[in-house]
């Protein structure tokens, strides 16, 4: 039985007298949540789906087989790295951590293995391995991945400054950044050496941020490098035990969180917040922030007041969508030899046609990255015996769904569930080309579309990792933590980078404009405990 600090809407309860409304009970969201409750402010985090978390949440089937929807792994959570204090602060130090290992990646393009050691210099030793005559060029990347990481730490930063910090310190540091900013991973892989194999091998966790190589901000490939590069680690419980031990930490400071929640509305008048709306029922409030993804926020719940950051999110595309395949197993994971770590898998060193030029039924063959949530838990391993979980992910086109999406959950009908059952089956095929041992123990299976993404988070497109994070993304000076309406805050991915490490940093940063020079009292409470 898995523990709830959180409680179900009801339109009779009393909900007046709360400093701050939350949106959306993703990892940004609580992260906020936890440090203005530790504050000493009462605070209310809504949430539209009947699970609270966001993308860490996870979710169960028959016989005690449960998936994680979005954490596969997190970086710099080992002790003494940088996410670790922080998680700390954030769940009084309740949450556990397993380590994936010494090897936290595979990438295998058509038969050839690559695996990517923590460390940078275990990393980069590794890659001069495979690539003995690439040496300069594998030596010039790790000091563009670091070079670009503090670059893009400190533009980040820099979207919690006031206005007239932003117009004068802040404009010179975003002009020198768009230097950077403005290449492609592909365009500074290119400038690096002319190998395709070592440049495919380098930009081959593409999925990780949901942009091919040749669209995605060098600036995000090097943040999210940069993230794993000390390796992986994975929550001891499953996913869900971040957003659990962050509920419990606002349970216990008389804050609260509510799901089946939707709010219908951000209430503004004369530019100022009053509240939100849940279906018609006003919940008065002057201060709001919106986890609820930028497109989301100006296009569904802010009816009045759009400012120009409305104008600069509609030429931003979405990010990836994708297909899931939840695989459960009859045996465990050590009798079956499955890995901790994950496997990016590659029919050819030509991403974008292996992506790009991919029908529905091809694309499994194509492209797919593998996890073991259950090899990198303990506590699985300690509570199921006899039971192991495989994720499999493709990219997938909504428009391979679109037809269907005024259908309910659940009961999209039987052409519906062919598509799927085409995606399961050419899964289920790789999955057995690369783990063979698999086959005969496949006890349960389930597939998720841009559809079922689309439900449960209301990303219009079913996208997972909210905008796209690509150059232009990185350029739109809009895309910041205080709005032009007042007692409006938007945190989320959309404002800093993907991954739980981009949405806690949101969450962190968002708070800043709001307790100013408060916050770095807390920052370095957080760091030096």
């Amino acid at each position: 039985m898995r523990e709830k600090y959180y409680k179900f809407y009801n339109p009779k309860m009393e909900l007046s007298g709360y400093d701050f409304i939350i949106v959306g009970s993703g990892i940004a969201g609580l992260t906020a949540a936890v440090i203005l409750a530790k504050e000493g402010y009462k605070v209310l985090v809504l949430e539209q789906h009947y699970r609270p978390g966001g993308f860490t949440h996870t979710f169960k089937r028959k016989d005690g087989y449960f998936w994680d929807v979005g954490v596969h792994y997190v970086g710099n959570a080992d002790k003494g790295e940088a996410i670790r204090p922080i998680f700390n602060y954030l769940t009084n130090s309740e949450l556990e951590w397993e380590s994936m290992g010494d090897i936290y990646d595979r990438v295998i393009i058509d038969k050839d293995v690559y695996d990517f050691y923590k460390g940078k210099e275990n990393h980069k030793a590794q890659m001069i391995k495979y690539f003995p005559d690439e040496k300069e060029a594998i030596e010039q990347y790790f000091k563009l991945i670091d070079k670009y990481s503090k670059l893009t730490g400190a533009f980040l930063f820099e979207k919690t400054f006031k206005p007239i910090l932003s117009y004068t310190l802040g404009w010179a540091f975003k002009k020198y950044f768009a230097q950077y900013a403005k290449k492609t991973t592909q365009s500074v892989l290119d400038e690096l050496t002319n190998n395709q194999r070592l440049k495919a091998v380098l930009s081959a966790q593409f999925g990780d941020y949901g942009m091919l190589p040749t669209e995605s901000s060098f600036a995000v490939h090097a943040m999210v490098i940069n993230h794993f590069i000390n390796g992986g680690n994975y929550p001891v419980g499953g996913a869900d035990q971040i957003s659990i031990k962050m509920n419990k930490v606002l349970d216990s400071l008389g804050s609260l969180v509510l799901v089946n929640a939707k709010v219908s509305e951000i209430v503004i008048e004369n530019n100022k917040v009053k509240g939100v709306k849940i279906e018609d029922r006003f919940i008065s409030c002057p201060n709001v922030i919106s986890n609820a993804g930028v497109k989301n926020t100006f296009n569904s719940l802010v009816k009045t007041n759009k400012s120009a950051i409305k104008k600069a999110i509609d030429k931003l595309n979405p990010s990836v969508a994708h297909f899931c395949l939840y695989v459960g197993l009859n045996k465990s994971d050590k009798e079956l030899n499955l890995p901790k770590h994950n496997v990016w898998y590659h029919k050819t060193d030509d991403f974008t046609k292996n992506i790009e030029e991919s029908s529905l039924e091809e694309i499994a063959q194509n492209f797919a990255y593998i996890s073991f949530p259950s090899a990198k838990d303990k506590a699985w391993r300690e509570n199921n015996k006899n039971k192991a979980t495989i994720q499999a992910v493709s990219p997938a086109k909504y428009e391979w769904f679109k037809k269907y999406e005024d259908l309910k959950v659940m009961k999209r009908g039987a052409e519906y569930e062919a598509l799927k059952m085409q995606f399961e089956e050419a899964m289920l095929q790789k999955l057995y080309e690369l783990f063979p041992q698999i086959k005969g123990h496949v006890e349960i299976t389930e597939v998720s579309t841009p559809l079922s993404t689309k439900h449960y988070t209301n990303y219009q497109q079913g996208e997972i990792y909210g905008l796209e994070h690509s150059p232009r993304r990185l350029l739109t000076n809009q895309l910041r933590f205080e709005t032009k309406i007042k007692g409006l805050t938007l945190t989320g991915q959309d404002i800093t980078m993907v991954g739980v490490g981009g949405a806690m940093a949101a969450g962190m940063m968002c708070v800043i404009p709001i307790l100013k020079f408060k916050s770095f009292r807390i920052f370095y409470n957080i760091f030096n405990p």
